[in-house]
């Protein structure tokens, strides 16, 4: 029994270390090459599982990226002749496993955002709504201020702008900017509670007191 436990423990050891040594270098020969900017590395869980593409995608420092077997994680930018997609991501940001984002032009998601699994970012219609040879289509901005929550399988869309804190419920179609500290909810998603900014608590706030995200 003894022997046992003690063989088993020396596997689990080793089968971490390799997992260890594999994501490293998989980050580092690999993932982190494909950012434009990284003010720190960021914490990364299921590496293998994360697509980052295109040009001018940033990252700030403690940000989360998680990505899983069936359910890839992907940020992607596009360029198609002179026009160029762009993606910031700020300080402290949480990205789930099955989000998308997916820029022709520009997403800027602020410090403190959470974006939930499966949830999508597009700031473009990728296809002329009648000409649908054509590609990208519209185009508009899309902003996430500080401390924003898009909730799982949300949809975000072209021209919005979130305000403060705001949260948007599971399965929402966000086709309208939404003010600071509200909670929207439905297709087109509509206010369905104002927040109290006092109460709010953001992943920064922890991290400054605690320390960052770790493995």
């Amino acid at each position: 029994m003894k022997n046992g436990m003690e063989s088993y423990l020396r596997t689990s050891i080793v089968s971490r270390l390799v997992f260890m040594v594999r994501t490293y270098l998989h980050y580092h020969l690999s993932l982190k090459k494909k950012f434009s900017a990284i003010k720190s590395s960021p914490f990364v869980w299921g590496i293998w599982n994360v697509e980052v593409h295109g040009p001018n995608i940033s990252i700030g420092e403690n940000v989360v990226i998680i990505g899983a077997n069936g359910s890839r994680t992907r940020i992607n930018s596009v360029q198609v002749g002179d026009r160029e997609g762009r993606i910031d991501i700020g300080d402290n940001v949480l990205v789930m496993n099955g989000v998308r984002i997916s820029s022709a032009t520009h997403i800027s998601i602020g410090e403190d955002c959470m974006l939930a699994n499966y949830c999508y970012l597009t700031d473009a219609d990728w296809h002329d709504v009648h000409d649908r040879t054509q590609l990208i289509g519209k185009t508009a901005p899309i902003i996430l201020e500080h401390g924003v929550w898009i909730g799982d399988s949300a949809i975000v869309c072209k021209g919005v702008h979130i305000g403060e804190n705001s949260i948007v419920g599971a399965g929402s179609v966000v086709r309208r900017s939404i003010p600071a500290n509200v909670v929207v909810a439905g297709n087109p998603a509509r206010i369905v509670k104002r927040l109290d900014p006092r109460k709010i608590r953001t992943l920064g706030s922890y991290y400054r007191k605690y320390g960052g995200p770790r493995y």
